[in-house]
């Protein structure tokens, strides 16, 4: 009976042990996980901080270039702010990009004032041709900008689209976002997606936005020309256009309309990649310079496509 009432005791120990193992190890757990959280918070908000520097950083860069006499007159590939950089900063790494916004063909140049511009949907059709279906995706897009209630042909108003299974209106007003194309007639997803890297919304201003044929991409000066584009990126690559007269000169036979293409820009797309501990930050915000001695830069919106934790092995 002795050595039974021993044994219970023994077993009741160990599973005292156990039980006081099992909370031990739970708390330990739980301000693991506290303390994770509170670092990731930290590193976000420093993240964050980094963000405005880089944006700021990048502001200054565009407003030199503007007040620099030597380039400020063109702007290509070949200056400073286009070369991306990486700048060490306290608990990481910052990752700062310029693009210009006008090497892409601005899709509210397709309306102005009410009207719909021949010139900007000719680009436009010309653009669309290698990315999307035979049938005329212009007019649709037209419909969608403008503000007439007539439907144009092949196009699409109101009607069309409260008959959808999920029912919506045109927006009829100037684009807000590249994204909005997936609501408009005839646009899939991948062909949105495809069109992307080629296309941009800015807002709407008082004149046309040029395409800045110094930094346009091939699909983007074949749409302009009207024909392969090769023999202006072998030049400017040699030495960028100094005037739009001088990209003119190199299609002589080209239906080239002036107010479409120029050789400097005002506005551009700042991408910032801030990383901190195990926080990565993406953020992309539109940038308007202004030229000449008073030449200063705004902000006119920012997005931010992703937040995410980096899992590293070795400090996990």
């Amino acid at each position: 009976m002795k050595s039974y009432q021993q044994g219970v005791a023994l077993i009741t120990a160990m599973l005292i042990m156990a039980i006081i193992a099992t909370l031990a190890t739970s708390l330990a757990l739980g301000q693991q996980v506290w303390l994770r959280q509170t670092q990731n918070l930290a590193d976000l908000a420093q993240a964050e901080r980094v963000r405005h520097g880089a944006y700021e950083y990048a502001a200054a860069v565009l407003v030199r270039d503007a007040k620099n006499a030597n380039t400020n007159k063109t702007d290509h590939l070949q200056e400073p702010w286009s070369q991306p950089i990486s700048l060490p900063v306290d608990g990481g790494v910052v990752f700062i990009k310029i693009d210009d916004a006008q090497a892409r063909f601005n899709l509210n140049n397709l309306v102005q004032q009410g009207q719909s511009v021949p010139d900007e949907a000719d680009i436009y059709r010309r653009l669309l041709a290698p990315f999307a279906p035979p049938t005329d995706l212009v007019n649709p897009l037209l419909d969608w900008i403008d503000e007439k209630p007539d439907t144009l042909a092949g196009g699409a108003e109101d009607l069309d689209y409260l008959n959808l299974d999920l029912p919506y209106r045109t927006a009829n007003q100037p684009l807000r976002s590249v994204n909005e194309l997936r609501l408009v007639k005839g646009y899939t997803e991948k062909m949105v997606e495809d069109l992307r890297p080629h296309v941009e919304v800015l807002p709407p201003t008082a004149n046309r936005t040029k395409i800045n044929v110094n930094t346009a991409d091939k699909a983007v000066l074949d749409a302009l020309i009207g024909t392969d584009s090769t023999l202006a990126i072998e030049a400017r690559a040699r030495n960028p256009f100094e005037t739009a007269q001088d990209f003119q000169r190199l299609f002589p036979g080209a239906q080239l309309k002036q107010n479409t293409y120029d050789v400097r820009s005002d506005f551009f797309i700042v991408t910032v990649i801030a990383r901190i501990g195990r926080i990565e930050r993406r953020t992309e915000a539109l940038i308007k310079r202004s030229s000449g001695s008073n030449a200063s830069a705004s902000v006119l919106w920012y997005r931010q496509p992703s937040i995410q934790i980096v899992i590293d092995e070795d400090k996990s």
